[in-house]
């Protein structure tokens, strides 16, 4: 007990050290502000006329949707700094005894970006006031390669069939053109692959809200895509980005999901994708092109819960894809079935006749198997798999398959902001979305290869994404900010009889299936000696599996502003 008791207070020891130490090291001493990855910095300086600075002059920043009003008051050097603003549209107020006030209203705000706007007062009465309209302002406080896609361009710029905000990634110089990779049961999100200035997509970091929703499996895609709609703006740097941003060596991508205002305000919306307005292809023989239907509709909502205090903001969005899918397949004629190989050249031994290393077999008669030679499970197998349906020279796919695929999923996302005082503010966002999948395997009863080449059957998943974070500021000079994010994707891929233990208790063949339920189902069955027939069974070697991958993100900041 002693041993261990030491042990124990040893390692308090150095937790508490590394504490203190990543304290240290998050202390930020700089004459400059730097802005915090969820929020924006404005900062400026206030001069009078002649150019020379004016401390003490009160300076207010106020949210022109939420209300929220910042106040600090400019140092000996006329500096002014507002380090943790929500993303939004602000109105500056400037006041110092014996000038007119000054007013610049419409100054945007985005996030991790420090905007900076310096002041020149007139003199005059405090009653007075100059009014200034807002230009773009631009970040020269940071050397740092960042762009900013805001709501109104996701939600204004066409970004094709699926709505991901990830196709506007093709207008950021270096970026390669967005593309989708792996089946949907893989990636249920339909998330994108990008490279940003030649570097790995595997090496991009995606944070939404905070937290983190990287693909451990398949690092160049993430887990979670949020709908369109629900985005407010995102941010990306390529280049130079701070500690903070780090795990990443292409680019660090923050997303931000809308917050609620002061004022109600909602959206709908329905896209409709029917292959019957589609050109025929050049080759297709068919007299009607194959259906390939796509609906995506959802709406958003937010508003007030306590005005210029308590603000909440929903979405949903269900995406609904039916699509015929139609290949060709290669499958045994009736009288291979029937053990007559006679007219494919192949020579069948006996395997009771010979020696046991197989030299010395004799081959059955016109190479036909007896009926009574066949083995049972064969037999079963054999009973299963249909029938050719096309007319070929040979036997290369004459079988043709078709059946409907099904994707179906819902993406919901909810935050809440809340502004107890005018130092503080804090977030809280939940972000979920099920999914389900079918892709029907192509021989019926007898399995086969998935029609649409994904994962032959239903394949569910569960995506669930929240984050909370904060903001205080202690004194002028002072700012602690903190978030945490944790992030969990359940995906699974189960075979049409994942319940029934086929191969054991149908069959009868030892050691195909275990007790565990993802071991059910059909076992594999692949033709060998050179032959191209189909596979039956369940051929996909990844499945059935289940994914349960859970991600935690937690960030503390200390500023300190000397």
């Amino acid at each position: 007990m002693k041993r261990s008791d030491a042990t124990l207070t040893d390692k308090l020891a150095q937790l508490v050290s590394l504490s203190l130490a990543i304290m240290l090291v998050t202390i930020i001493a700089t004459q400059f502000a730097q802005a915090q990855v969820l929020y924006g910095s404005l900062v400026g300086r206030v001069e009078d006329p002649s150019g020379a600075v004016l401390p003490g002059a009160s300076v207010t920043v106020t949210n022109k949707d939420t209300g929220q009003q910042r106040v600090t008051t400019a140092d000996d050097s006329g500096s002014y700094a507002f380090r943790d603003l929500q993303a939004g549209v602000y109105d500056l107020k400037v006041i110092q005894s014996g000038f007119k006030s000054y007013l610049k209203a419409g100054l945007i705000v985005t996030i991790n970006n420090v905007a900076r706007d310096d002041v020149q007062m007139e003199v005059g009465g405090t009653t007075e006031t100059v009014t200034v309209t807002a230009t773009s302002l631009l970040q020269t406080e940071r050397a740092d390669v960042s762009t900013q896609i805001d709501k109104s361009q996701v939600t204004n710029l066409p970004i094709g069939s699926g709505r991901n905000f990830q196709q506007l990634y093709k207008l950021i110089p270096g970026a390669s053109p967005p593309a989708e990779q792996h089946s949907d049961a893989g990636n249920p999100q339909r998330a994108l692959v990008t490279n940003f200035n030649g570097v790995s997509y595997s090496n991009n970091n995606t944070r939404l809200d905070g937290a983190t929703v990287s693909y451990p499996w398949l690092p160049h895609i993430v887990a979670y895509v949020p709908p369109a709609d629900a985005v407010e703006t995102v941010n990306i740097v390529t280049n130079s980005f701070d500690a903070e941003q780090g795990m990443a060596g292409g680019a660090a991508v923050n997303v931000s999901i809308k917050s609620g205002t002061n004022d109600f305000h909602g959206s709908a919306h329905l896209f409709h994708t029917n292959s019957s307005l589609r050109a025929r292809n050049f080759f297709f023989l068919g007299d009607k092109l194959p259906k390939n239907i796509l609906n995506q509709f959802g709406g958003t909502f937010g508003g007030p819960i306590k005005r210029d205090k308590l603000f909440f903001f929903g979405s949903w969005e269900r995406t609904v894809r039916r699509q015929n899918v139609s290949p060709f397949r290669t499958l045994p004629t009736e009288a291979l079935r029937l053990g007559d190989f006679s007219g494919t050249g192949a020579s069948i031994y006996d395997p009771a006749t010979g020696n046991p290393d197989g030299s010395g077999r004799t081959l059955f008669p016109n190479n036909r198997i007896p009926a009574d030679r066949i083995d049972p499970i064969a037999l079963k197998l054999i009973q299963l798999i249909p029938a050719p349906n096309q007319v070929v020279t040979g036997v290369s796919n004459n079988y043709f398959a078709s059946g409907t695929y099904e994707f179906n999923r819902d993406n919901f996302d909810f935050k809440v902001n809340y502004n107890p005082t005018a130092q503080a503010t804090m977030f809280a966002r939940y972000s979920f979305s099920p999914s389900k999948i079918f892709d029907p395997p192509s021989l019926g009863d007898a399995g086969g290869d998935a029609l649409a080449g994904g994962q032959p059957g239903t394949a569910p998943g569960r995506v669930q994404s929240a984050a909370v974070g904060g903001t205080y500021t202690v004194s002028p000079h002072v700012l602690i900010d903190a978030n945490f994010g944790f992030t969990r994707q359940r995906l699974g891929a189960e075979n049409v009889d994942i319940d029934q233990n086929y191969g054991l208790d149908v069959l009868g063949i030892p050691g195909t299936n275990g007790p565990d339920r993802l071991q059910g189902g059909y076992p594999r069955f692949v033709f060998l000696g050179g032959t191209n027939f189909s596979s039956i069974g369940n051929p996909n070697v990844s499945n059935p599996f289940l994914f349960r991958d859970n991600q935690y993100v937690a960030v503390g900041n200390l500023t300190w502003i000397k």
